[in-house]
């Protein structure tokens, strides 16, 4: 049994599977419809072509092209956000930037619901608008011994409903948080087997 199970916790781990992130998830859906709508209105009427819009064109033109860019950029900031397990730490991809958080800076990780972690009555009119429909979903708190950047450089890349409010840590959000939170804990308990003894 000794033997079956060191060579469970021996065996070479490969990278888990890509989580999306269900805030740009939410961002790309928020826009989405507007975004078509407006396209759809603009092209319209450039190819409509009516005598009173003629000297309108250049301005829905670029409308059209600037709504047309927010569509795209939302949807590949959506595929481009996920968190991962890699076997030598947490890796969290974010449009424009990355964390790799070693196992060994993770203390606990805990599953809570969001509406917990931010009340809907202390978010904004507009900041409500966004983050309403998240509010049931499970996120998983990763806190941690240290934040690898401040949270004040780190607003700059995420949004602040990744960061923790009550203790060092991100709060993950996550379409199937149970299969993140149990891959999270085999991660970090093979690295910790793994780590040689001081």
């Amino acid at each position: 049994m000794k033997e079956k199970h060191r060579a469970t916790t021996d065996a070479p781990l490969k990278g888990g599977r890509r989580h999306p992130l269900l805030l740009q998830i939410r961002l790309n859906e928020m826009v989405f419809w507007p975004t078509i709508l407006i396209i759809a209105l603009t092209a319209t009427l450039l190819i409509w072509n009516p005598d009173k819009m003629q000297e309108y064109r250049p301005y829905l033109t670029i409308i059209l092209l600037g709504s047309a860019g927010v569509l795209i950029l939302t949807f590949l900031f959506r595929l481009r956000a996920y968190v991962r397990c890699q076997p030598q730490g947490l890796h969290i991809q974010l449009p424009f930037h990355r964390l790799d958080i070693p196992y060994s800076e993770i203390q606990t990780t805990r599953p809570s619901e969001l509406f917990r972690l931010f009340p809907l009555r202390q978010q904004s009119l507009l900041q409500r608008n966004f983050v309403s429909p998240l509010l049931g979903h499970t996120a998983i708190v990763v806190q941690l011994r240290d934040m690898p950047l401040s949270r004040g450089r780190l607003r700059l890349w995420m949004s602040k409903y990744m960061l923790c409010p009550d203790v060092e840590g991100l709060a993950l959000s996550v379409p199937d948080w149970l299969e993140f939170h149990n891959e999270l804990g085999e991660y970090k308990a093979r690295s910790h087997y793994a780590r040689p003894p001081t």
